[in-house]
């Protein structure tokens, strides 16, 4: 009769273990996502939002690097126009002879290659020179966003226009309208 109680008792150890087992897993598993709750709650994060948008649109400096770009354009546009216009002149004159000519149609297709070369030459330095004008601006709003999320003990700003949800008092733009001396 010992052996028949021996493979009884074996298997309700197995299942004994395996239930503490899972109740120690149970446990633990709570235990690690309780904490986060209870550790958020000791170190609560104060979350803001900024109208990033709106203050670089409302920042004088912004104003004067439209015009400055936009006077870069105007000059840009003037002289591709200008070159253009030579162009057609040259083709329309070359359609009037009416006899073939290699000579003058390589020339006609350099002074066209060059047109494209100084249109894209010209949208490069437009490119750089609005990047050299964005950059120090943004840097100013950058500097001031962190001041007044320091100063009012926010760990973590994001822009509005990114925002899923947000209440209205976590909206730090005016401050750092204000912080920039912007009305």
């Amino acid at each position: 009769m010992k052996n028949l109680n021996t493979p009884i008792m074996s298997d309700f150890k197995g299942i004994k273990k395996a239930v503490s087992g899972f109740l120690f897993m149970s446990l633990t598993l709570g235990m690690s996502f309780s904490a986060p709750q209870a550790f958020a709650a000791d170190n609560a994060q104060k979350i803001g939002v900024v109208d990033y948008g709106k203050i670089f649109q409302m920042m004088p400096e912004t104003k004067a690097a439209d015009q400055t770009l936009q006077a870069m354009k105007n000059q840009s546009n003037a002289e591709l126009a200008k070159q253009q216009s030579a162009l057609q002149s040259a083709i329309q004159a070359y359609q009037k002879e009416r006899k073939p000519n290699a000579v003058k149609e390589k020339e006609l297709r350099a002074q066209e290659e060059n047109l494209q070369k100084s249109a894209l030459e010209k949208q490069r330095l437009l490119a750089q020179k609005e990047q050299a004008l964005i950059i120090p601006i943004r840097q100013k709003i950058d500097v001031a966003v962190a001041t007044v999320a320091k100063k009012d003990g926010y760990s973590m700003i994001f822009d509005k226009n990114a925002r899923v949800y947000g209440d209205e008092q976590s909206d730090i733009t005016y401050k750092v309208l204000d912080k920039l001396n912007i009305k």
